[in-house]
């Protein structure tokens, strides 16, 4: 597979654009309400979860493995690189949760205590909100049909995670003004990330599937080790599951209908 040598920058800022206006538009839809339902917000999870679970196994690691083979790495050696992104966010976790990050806001679901997803959950969302625009220039370096799934997924990603950022600031404070305030750090943390994912392209293509596989990593901790377990934790339900299942597809469908991803 050829790659291409440059990533329009121009290209890149109109993709910040959109992947960070999408949550604002959305956002007015549950900041119109008084209160987020748990089950809403359950189910907004469970795509997110269902997205990145799909896009790291159906396109962001076969990509890595195709492109690794291409320079002449070892399907082992980039599999490491999938492997230190789920450490990497594992570590980082559990240092948050060492931290006590949140223990203020407690609230009751069918007369059991739920601890709320609050900052910590809100950290998270920042830090995978980097991670997705991250892999932004890395798929479009790689070609144009993993850089329209991409960016794709991305955009239909931040419509569950600007919701959950909304659920999670009325929650926790009780102000539309926070909420609001929680929506915004998803709309620029994407756009962020793009911006730190081309830079991270001027260091050579060589360390292009690496950067794939890692992210690749990353988004199977979030969604298999962290977003899953949690949702099964507090809602067994079916709406949540069909909710995985149904960002799975999606992600799959675009991945074997757009040629070259």
């Amino acid at each position: 597979m050829a790659l291409e040598n440059v990533v329009d920058p121009v290209l890149l800022v109109a993709l910040a654009g959109i992947t960070g206006a999408t949550p604002l538009v959305v956002a007015v839809i549950p900041l119109m309400r008084a209160r987020v339902s748990e089950r809403m917000t359950h189910v907004m999870l469970g795509l997110s979860a269902g997205i990145l679970l799909s896009l790291s196994l159906m396109n962001l690691l076969p990509e890595s493995l195709e492109l690794g083979a291409d320079m002449g790495f070892s399907g082992q050696l980039v599999a490491f690189g999938a492997a230190m992104g789920f450490l990497s966010l594992l570590v980082l976790e559990r240092r948050a949760r060492a931290a006590g990050a949140d223990a203020r806001h407690v609230h009751y679901e069918n007369g059991r205590k739920i601890q709320p997803f609050g900052t910590l959950a809100m950290s998270a969302l920042a830090v995978h909100g980097l991670l997705d625009g991250f892999v932004i220039p890395l798929a479009f370096f790689a070609g144009e049909g993993p850089g329209i799934v991409v960016t794709t997924v991305v955009a239909l990603h931040q419509i569950p995670d600007s919701f959950a950022a909304a659920a999670i600031g009325l929650a926790s404070t009780h102000t539309r003004r926070a909420a609001l305030g929680y929506v915004l750090v998803t709309a620029i943390d994407t756009p962020i990330g793009i911006g730190i994912g081309f830079l991270f392209l001027t260091a050579g293509a060589a360390i292009l599937p690496f950067g794939l596989a890692f992210s690749a990593g990353t988004f199977l901790f979030v969604s298999a080790a962290d977003l899953v377990p949690e949702l099964q934790h507090r809602a067994r339900s079916v709406l949540v599951t069909a909710s995985i299942l149904s960002g799975f597809a999606v992600v799959a469908a675009l991945t074997m209908l757009l040629p070259g991803a």
